[in-house]
């Protein structure tokens, strides 16, 4: 408590000032953000299923033939795995029962995954990978700026939350001794990655994190750990393979991932991310599908590409090797887009004029004190999360990240990284004594918030300024 202002302790009672200063069981987190998530999401004014959370809805069907019969093998799609729609099945026959409608059951599920990331995976992966347990104030301040930038994702069935949930609680899991643990942990990995296969990336990470957690315990209980881990992982990832083998006669465990056989989503996505900076889905009915942000640049290049698109990977290494300074400004333009969120839905049925606004600073002034918390180097149990077991866990949440920066990023698309930084703002704000630094301290960081209010400010209307009408080209 020592961490906190006494100024803000006298002007509460004790029993609250207790409650805050000291971590929460995870019941009753579980309890506020349900109670949360469950008088929003009703009100929320969501009013369908759009786009992805409809095909994701639809897909959840395909696992029945006529006669009702249940096969995983019915399912037969290329882009997306088979385990998001395989969990909206129960929520979908529960609609199917009761006459709710698809939105009621995608909610419904919405609020569950909610529930786990803010009430269960984050606060156990933080702990985990810091060694100490978010505050009570701490962590309601992540829930707050949880509910603030992303709290229309759970109307819908994308699989952006889900996927970072399991991941979460998959490092959470794989910090805990012993094989039952570990089996869990490479379940939830391998279902991470299932969901969205671009967190196929995170495995090096998860690696390192379980090589850390491993250290010490000798060969033969390693080698235990590592064998349930995979045990694990088989049992999500097998059926993929059957129904890659099936289908499509591909022997693999992961997603084929790609929509028509002929190209990679992976690979349309780094035409896309090449020629537009940003996207943004929109029920809007002046940009009802979506609007794009032009990158003139790397139109332009495109263009001098043998017929102004890459089709294959080797292309578009040999691309980067011509322009590398090109695309690390575009990966960095990227990185500010995808953490520059404008609306805290993924289909915004009003697109406000588009640009920073008051929402956009109170974003840069928290990211800027989540980073300045992770980087502090300043000793005491509160320092910002460091270590080869943290940078472990910031490896598995971050290359998944990276991989996305070429693309046509959207914000969803780096939700781990702007959680971790909330978080990072959160337990800052909570435990920094900024009444005890001196006053050139707090002159020189003011100095500098202000200089990164104004700098994402004049970013984000240089990016609003490139909208251009109608889609993104199709391949």
């Amino acid at each position: 408590m020592a961490t906190v202002s006494p100024v803000f302790f006298r002007r509460m009672p004790a029993a609250a000032a207790r409650a805050l200063a000291q971590p929460w069981p995870w019941p009753w987190r579980c309890a506020v953000v349900l109670a949360l998530y469950a008088a929003y999401l009703p009100l929320s004014g969501a009013d369908r299923l759009p786009f992805d959370a409809g095909e994701y809805w639809g897909l959840a069907a395909t696992f029945f033939k006529p006669g009702l019969r249940f096969s995983l093998l019915h399912y037969s799609v290329m882009l997306r795995g088979y385990l998001g729609p395989l969990l909206l099945v129960p929520v979908r026959a529960l609609c199917y029962a009761t006459g709710w409608p698809a939105l009621a059951g995608a909610q419904l599920m919405g609020l569950g995954w909610a529930v786990l990331l803010f009430g269960v995976a984050g606060p156990a992966a933080w702990a985990a990978a810091t060694g100490r347990a978010l505050h009570g104030g701490a962590w309601l301040l992540v829930v707050a700026l949880g509910f603030a930038f992303w709290r229309g994702h759970f109307n819908y069935s994308l699989q952006d939350a889900p996927a970072l949930t399991l991941l979460l609680l998959a490092l959470a899991a794989g910090a805990r001794p012993g094989w039952r643990w570990a089996v869990l942990g490479g379940l939830l990995l391998a279902a991470a990655i299932n969901l969205r296969p671009v967190y196929v990336a995170c495995a090096p990470g998860a690696a390192g994190w379980l090589w850390w957690h491993t250290c010490g315990l000798g060969w033969g209980p390693a080698a235990r750990r590592w064998a349930a881990v995979a045990a694990g992982a088989a049992l999500v990832l097998a059926p993929q393979v059957a129904i890659n083998y099936c289908h499509f006669g591909k022997l693999t465990p992961l997603v084929l991932a790609t929509d028509d056989g002929r190209l990679p989503i992976y690979l349309k996505q780094l035409n896309w991310g090449t020629a537009f900076q940003r996207y943004e889905s929109s029920l809007d009915p002046a940009h009802y599908g979506g609007v794009a942000f032009a990158d003139a640049a790397g139109a332009r290049q495109l263009r001098a590409v043998p017929g102004s698109m890459f089709g294959s990977y080797a292309e578009y290494v040999g691309f980067v090797g011509r322009h590398p300074l090109a695309v690390a400004g575009r990966c960095a333009r990227h990185l500010f887009n995808g953490l520059d969120v404008w609306y805290p839905t993924p289909y915004p049925s009003h697109l406000r004029p588009l640009g920073p606004g008051p929402w956009q600073l109170l974003n840069y002034a928290v990211l800027a004190l989540g980073l300045a918390h992770i980087l502090r180097r300043r000793p005491g149990p509160h320092a910002g999360p460091r270590g080869p077991g943290a940078g472990w866990a910031v490896l598995a949440l971050g290359l998944p990240v990276a991989l996305a920066l070429p693309t046509l990023v959207e914000c969803r698309y780096l939700l781990p990284l702007h959680l971790l930084l909330l978080t990072a703002a959160a337990e800052g704000a909570w435990s920094w004594r900024w009444w005890a630094a001196s006053r050139w301290r707090q002159a020189v960081a003011l100095v500098v918030l202000a200089a990164v209010l104004w700098g994402g400010w004049q970013l984000a209307a240089a990016t609003a300024a490139q909208l251009q009408p109608g889609d993104v080209p199709a391949y």
